[in-house]
C-alpha cells in the first residue's frame, strides 16, 4: 500500500497532458458563428476561427471544450483599429496568453506548474536542503520546504514517466495575487541559488480549477551556482584536494533560503539584480558578463550597506601610526634617487594621508564597493580587491580590460572570465552572508585559472 503522504499530482498533470497535447483541438466560441479550433505551437496555444469574430473590450472570449466550459484571454481579441476588419468573415489566428476554467476562492491553496528544462536530475542535491517528512505533509524526495514572510511554502522536483516539473505550492491559503508574487519570488531565489530557474508557461491549480498562463520571461539556466556541499562534483580530476574539504561543505539552510527569497520578495530593486545575474549568466558571454556583475556589484552595495552617519579613524593609535608612517617614509628614501622629485612628494603626501578618516556619510566609489563586505565581516583577500577595482575600468569605456601589456585575444579572454568568475563569487558571498549564511561557497576563478594563489572554496 502506498504511503498517502507521498506527494502525487496525477490529476493535475493528466490535465496538462491533456492541453499539452491538443494538435488541432475542436472548440465551440460562445456567441460566435464559426469554426474554431485550438492549436499548439511549440509551448505556445493558438486560436483558429474561420468566420465572423466577435471581438471583446476585456480580451476574453468563452469557449466550449468538449462539454467543459473555458474562458480564454488574448491581447489579440481587442478590436482591431482599422474598423474594416470587424464584422468581416474570414480566417484568423490568435495566440492565447492565458486559458481559465472555473473561478477561485479569495483564499485558497494553490499547486504552480512548470516545464523542467533544467535537464538535471535530483537538482536540489548538494546545494540545498531538502524537506525531511515530518508525517503531517506531503512529502517528496526532490522537495524544499520554505517560508516568504510568514507563508510556508513547497518547491518540488517532480518527475513523471520521461517528463519533469517544478511545482510551487503554499500550505496555507492565501490570495492569488499573494500566491504569484510569493511563486516569482521563489523562481528567482531558487534559480540563483540552484543555477536554474523556472519560466515560460505554467498552471496554476486549485481543486478542479487551474489558470494557464504564458510567461514572457523564459526559463533561464546560469553557468555559475553559489554552493554545493559535494568537492569531488567540482574537483573529479583532483580527489586528493577534494578529499580536503569533504565534511567541511554543506548545503545552503532552509533558514538562508527563506531570508534570502523574502528579501526578494520585499525589495524590488534586490529581485531586479537576482533578474539581471540570472540572465547574463544564462547568455555566457564573456565580454557581457564582467560589466554586469560590476553593475550588479554595485547594486547589492547600496541594497546591503546599512546607512552611517559615523566617521572611522583607520589607525586611532597615533603613536602606532607615526612609526608606520616613518617606517614608510625610509623604505621610499632607499628609493628617491630613481624616482622623479615632484612623483616623490606625491607619494610622501599619500603616505601621511593613510591615516584619514573614513566618513559613512560621504564615502567614495571604492569604500561604498567594499563598505558591505565590511558591514558583513567577509574578509576580502589582495586578489578579490583587484576585482573589485575592474569597476574602474569598465566604467571609462575599458571593457576589455586592457594594458599596456600586449595580448592575444584567447588571452583577452581568459582574463575577463577570470573576472566575471572572481565578481560571481563576491557577489554570492554578499547574497549569502546577507540571509544568514556560513560556511563555503565556489570560488570559480580558481577553477578557471588552477594557478592562481587561491583556495577552491572559500569561507565565509
Amino acid at each position: 500500500m502506498k504511503d498517502p503522504k507521498i506527494k502525487k499530482f496525477s490529476l493535475e498533470l493528466e490535465t496538462i497532458q491533456q492541453f499539452e497535447n491538443f494538435e488541432k483541438q475542436k472548440v465551440t466560441i460562445q456567441n460566435c458563428d464559426g469554426e474554431a479550433f485550438i492549436t499548439k505551437s511549440k509551448r505556445d496555444f493558438q486560436l483558429s476561427f474561420d468566420g465572423v469574430f466577435k471581438y471583446q473590450l476585456n480580451k476574453k472570449i468563452n469557449v466550449n471544450i468538449e462539454g467543459e466550459e473555458f474562458t480564454l484571454k488574448s491581447i489579440d481579441f481587442k478590436e482591431p483599429i482599422n474598423e474594416a476588419f470587424s464584422g468581416t468573415a474570414g480566417q484568423h489566428t490568435f495566440d492565447i496568453d492565458s486559458v481559465y476554467k472555473g473561478c477561485f476562492e479569495k483564499v485558497a491553496l494553490f499547486k504552480m506548474f512548470f516545464f523542467d528544462n533544467s535537464k538535471q536530475n535530483h537538482i536540489f542535491h548538494y546545494k540545498l536542503e531538502t524537506a525531511k517528512n515530518d508525517g503531517v505533509n506531503t512529502w517528496a524526495f526532490e522537495c524544499v520546504r520554505l517560508s516568504v514572510n510568514t507563508n510556508i511554502y513547497y518547491i518540488t522536483q517532480y518527475k513523471n514517466k520521461d517528463k519533469s516539473y517544478f511545482v510551487i505550492e503554499n500550505l496555507e491559503p492565501i490570495s492569488l495575487e499573494e500566491f504569484n508574487e510569493d511563486s516569482y519570488a521563489i523562481q528567482k531565489g531558487i534559480g540563483f541559488l540552484i543555477g536554474y530557474m523556472p519560466g515560460g508557461q505554467n498552471y496554476i491549480f486549485s481543486g478542479d480549477n487551474f489558470i494557464y498562463q504564458r510567461l514572457a520571461r523564459k526559463s533561464l539556466k546560469s553557468i555559475f551556482h553559489p554552493v554545493t556541499s559535494n568537492p569531488y562534483s567540482k574537483l573529479h580530476k583532483e580527489k586528493n584536494i577534494a578529499d580536503i574539504y569533504y565534511g567541511k561543505l554543506k548545503v545552503i539552510p532552509i533558514e538562508v533560503i527563506s531570508n534570502f527569497i523574502t528579501q526578494l520578495r520585499n525589495n524590488e530593486d534586490y529581485a531586479v539584480a537576482i533578474i539581471f545575474l540570472m540572465e547574463v549568466t544564462h547568455l555566457k558571454s564573456v565580454v557581457s558578463m564582467p560589466g554586469v556583475f560590476s553593475v550588479i556589484l554595485e547594486s547589492l552595495a547600496n541594497i546591503i550597506i546599512t546607512k552611517q552617519n559615523t566617521i572611522e579613524k583607520l589607525i586611532a593609535n597615533e603613536t602606532l601610526f607615526n612609526k608606520i608612517k616613518s617606517d614608510l617614509n625610509a623604505v621610499l628614501d632607499n628609493y628617491a634617487i630613481a624616482i622623479d622629485e615632484n612623483e616623490e612628494i606625491k607619494f610622501r603626501r599619500k603616505i601621511n594621508g593613510l591615516s584619514n578618516s573614513i566618513n559613512h556619510k560621504r564615502l567614495t566609489n571604492a569604500e561604498k564597493l567594499r563598505q558591505p563586505f565590511d558591514q558583513l565581516q567577509i574578509k576580502l583577500s589582495r586578489e578579490d580587491e583587484v576585482a573589485i577595482d575592474f569597476r574602474n575600468d569598465l566604467l571609462h569605456g575599458n571593457i576589455l580590460m586592457n594594458n599596456k601589456t600586449t595580448r592575444t585575444s584567447k588571452e583577452i579572454d581568459n582574463k575577463m572570465l577570470y573576472a566575471s568568475a572572481k565578481l560571481y563569487t563576491l557577489i554570492s558571498k554578499l547574497i549569502l552572508k546577507n540571509g544568514g549564511y556560513n560556511g563555503y561557497v565556489i570560488n570559480y576563478a580558481k577553477f578557471i585559472n588552477k594557478d592562481a594563489n587561491e583556495d577552491y572554496f572559500e569561507e565565509i
